[in-house]
């Protein structure tokens, strides 16, 4: 199963401290122990508190801030691979559905003592961890299905946007239209667009360009595939249409877009010195 731990940790958040907009590079799953605080996450606010918790993505702009009189306490697990999201599909956790209660509330804690007693100098220290960390989600996933923890309850409506969502963020690098999305999902390609605009405030088109954009701003930035290796990395068989389509979205070509990355890090590294 490809998940791998990456690191956990607890933080005690000053009153409305924040964080974001911006990506984590990892799933964490937060868990709230005290206090309140906000998590919006794809155009979409969730007020939370003790005894809930909820889900960042590895590729989704999101952002967090605690309460200015109660703000919270929350601790987490990090982790990455490609089998997170059947995982998560498991617990009905999407990105329109990222929050869930859970109890009790030192439910968690055991886990961060285990992860916190492995030696990092110990040969079989990465075994360890990630066996805690299967164990760990494994438990998660039963106790949300078993006890039906999962805030706030889902419409249809929101089920037809996070099955159109999860298609399309599964499928972004390949030739994906509209229509195909709603003969997934099961309904008529009007109505997923009406859906589209009232719960994304996007129409699904706009959904599907701006994730397509994001993911090759992330290759510009983090590799060295050519304009055209990116092109086609997000569903573009056409270089020249998605230099247009990149521009349109981010305002600069991807060349310049990628030389501006690159004179960005320049300057931040001379500062240090």
């Amino acid at each position: 199963m490809d998940i791998c731990y990456c690191y956990h940790g607890k933080q005690v958040c000053e009153p409305s401290y924040s964080w974001g907009p911006g990506i984590k590079g990892q799933y964490k799953i937060m868990f709230i122990h005290a206090g309140r605080g906000v998590y919006q996450i794809d155009g979409k606010t969730f007020h939370l508190q003790q005894g809930e918790g909820f889900i960042v993505y590895d590729n989704i702009l999101c952002y967090m801030e605690a309460d200015q009189t109660d703000p919270w306490i929350y601790s987490w697990i990090a982790f990455s691979g490609n089998g997170v999201i059947p995982l998560f599909e498991q617990a009905h956790i999407s990105p329109l559905h990222p929050v869930f209660r859970y109890s009790p509330l030192f439910w968690f804690d055991s886990y961060l003592e285990e992860f916190s007693a492995c030696d990092v100098n110990h040969s079989t220290s990465e075994l360890r961890r990630q066996s805690i960390l299967f164990r760990l989600l494994a438990d998660w996933i039963e106790m949300l299905v078993a006890t039906s923890q999962l805030l706030p309850e889902v419409r249809p409506k929101d089920a037809y946007i996070r099955k159109a969502v999860e298609f399309i963020r599964m499928n972004y690098n390949q030739r994906v239209s509209i229509s195909e999305v709603a003969h997934i999902v099961g309904i008529d390609r009007v109505y997923l667009s009406v859906l589209f605009k009232e719960i994304l405030n996007v129409p699904p088109q706009q959904y599907l360009l701006n994730l397509r954009m994001d993911k090759a701003s992330d290759l510009l930035d983090n590799s060295q595939l050519s304009i055209t290796e990116v092109s086609y990395s997000v569903g573009y068989s056409d270089p020249l249409l998605f230099s247009k389509m990149f521009k349109k979205v981010k305002g600069l070509s991807p060349s310049h877009f990628r030389a501006r990355l690159k004179r960005d890090s320049l300057m931040g590294l001379s500062s240090l010195d």
